[in-house]
């Protein structure tokens, strides 16, 4: 039997819809969707399609985060510049891209979502899953998890609640051992009494990171096993993902949103899911901005 690992995500999967829909991520202020006469409230996390259609920015509080195809792009407000159509946006004319160029321009330019079909609702890419079996080798105990991804120098949380019974969780303890697999050297190893943990020192030394990860439940003979690898990011990209992780964490000191949800919907996208789960937390944490916690409640519905 399959279950799906989300960490602190939880999604479901719907079938792709078409590559050329709009996906909207996030929205900020107030943007319409005009098509003809009809105006249309835009929402997170809603599609459209249709080519006729224009998004209207109503004012300078008004930003949009879309993506397209493969490509995420950042809409704002301006007096020259507040309606978007549908068509300029999936097939840019010249004018469009000879604006001036900031942060989030440059990161979206190299940033590309992967490619994985099984990631799609509604034909967005909201995240590279990851999965489990329980029974390997015939041990109905032991559930087996594919790769953990992650970027490594980077902290990871990982939620495994998922994977407990309900009976199972309280008053329990649970023992999380990881280790190189290739020198066996510890790397964690606690014992816990809540269904998740954090790892914050993954900076690593050698080409790639390779760990594995055995939960234990002290009070039965259940286990979790898998791996934690971590995911090669080509320099550019990632001393992108730096500045915007700096960027995040400075603006998370304050009321606004855009580079904390553009952070993490670009780890998610890139399926570094467990990175992706501690800085939404941590910002979370920082602020309790309703922006950022609306964006976890609408996934972990």
């Amino acid at each position: 039997m399959r279950v799906v690992l989300y960490f602190i995500l939880i999604f479901g999967f719907i079938k792709p819809s078409f590559a050329q829909d709009i996906v909207v991520k996030q929205v900020w202020g107030n943007v319409q969707f005009v098509i003809g006469e009809q105006k249309i409230a835009v929402k997170n996390l809603t599609s459209f399609s249709e080519k006729s259609g224009v998004f209207l920015l109503k004012d300078k509080n008004s930003k949009l985060f879309i993506r397209i195809d493969d490509k995420f792009t950042y809409l704002t407000f301006s007096e020259d510049k507040h309606t978007f159509s549908l068509k300029e946006l999936i097939a840019p004319k010249q004018d469009l891209e000879k604006k001036e160029v900031g942060f989030l321009d440059k990161f979206f330019t190299i940033f590309s979502v992967s490619h994985d079909d099984d990631a799609k609702i509604d034909g967005l890419m909201i995240s590279a899953k990851s999965a489990a079996t329980r029974g390997i080798f015939n041990d109905t105990n032991i559930i087996k998890l594919d790769p953990i991804m992650m970027m490594d120098g980077y902290p990871i949380k990982i939620d495994f609640s998922n994977f407990i019974d309900s009976s199972d969780i309280e008053n329990n303890k649970f023992n999380v051992l990881i280790k190189n697999k290739y020198s066996d050297r510890i790397i964690f190893d606690q014992t816990i009494t809540e269904t998740y943990f954090t790892i914050n020192d993954t900076a690593n030394n050698s080409l790639s990171l390779n760990w594995d990860i055995e939960i234990n439940n002290i009070n039965s003979s259940k286990k979790i096993k898998g791996t934690v690898e971590s995911l090669y990011v080509k320099s550019e990209k990632r001393k992108l993902f730096n500045q915007l992780k700096d960027k995040a964490i400075a603006e998370s000191k304050t009321d606004e949103s855009t580079y904390q949800i553009v952070f993490i919907e670009s780890l998610r996208s890139s399926g570094l899911l467990a990175n992706a789960c501690y800085y939404l937390d941590l910002f979370i944490e920082t602020n309790n901005n309703p922006k950022l916690i609306n964006y976890k409640d609408h996934y972990t519905k």
